[in-house]
């Protein structure tokens, strides 16, 4: 064990090991000159233009564990192609709701859940959700999904007629997938 520790690895810093020396690499352990490197790229050591050496990691770095933004820069190059980068430009909306309608009436159910589960308590959310219950989904208040009932099968409903118990298609936000199961249904927690 002692042949990998640092007692072993001193000899071949101070190049005391002749063996050793002539087969090991000495620049993993001493390190190199960056200033050379950024020179023969043209960059003089002084320049404010480059950032080389903060992008570097070290476990010696000095950083503050407050620091929540990364140090970067947007090189001008970028902000100045026009017509992309620019304020005025705006992304597409919803804007009409008979359209919207119209439009969301086209969407599969997969998008629609998409729909839903991104923009809540929004217009958009609003018709998705119709659209939805159109289509035979409801949504469960407890488990916060959405399910419907197998085609196949026919739930029985309790003595109670307060639940019934079936064969539903769940959609799994989470998993992001139509699953199937049998379950029992209170009729007081969907939507």
């Amino acid at each position: 064990m002692e042949k990998f520790g640092l007692r072993a690895l001193v000899p071949l810093l101070k190049l005391e090991d002749k063996e050793l020396s002539s087969t090991y690499d000495h620049s993993m352990t001493l390190g190199a000159d960056l200033s050379s490197m950024l020179y023969s790229l043209g960059i003089p050591r002084d320049s404010q233009d480059h950032r080389v050496l903060d992008t570097f990691q070290s476990p010696w770095a000095e950083t503050s564990r407050s620091e929540v933004e990364p140090r970067f820069f947007t090189p001008e190059s970028f902000t100045n192609i026009p017509g992309v980068l620019q304020s005025n430009v705006t992304p597409p909306c919803f804007n009409s709701i008979q359209n919207d309608q119209q439009r969301v009436a086209l969407f599969q159910d997969e998008t629609l859940f998409f729909l839903f589960y991104k923009h809540p308590g929004t217009v958009i959310q609003e018709l998705t959700y119709l659209e939805l219950r159109k289509r035979n989904w409801r949504y469960h208040k407890t488990l916060k999904a959405w399910l419907t009932k197998d085609p196949m099968m026919e739930p029985i409903v309790s003595a109670d007629g307060l639940s019934e118990r079936g064969s539903y298609v769940f959609f799994d936000p989470q998993r992001w997938e139509k699953c199937q199961r049998d379950f029992l249904l209170f009729y007081n927690a969907i939507m």
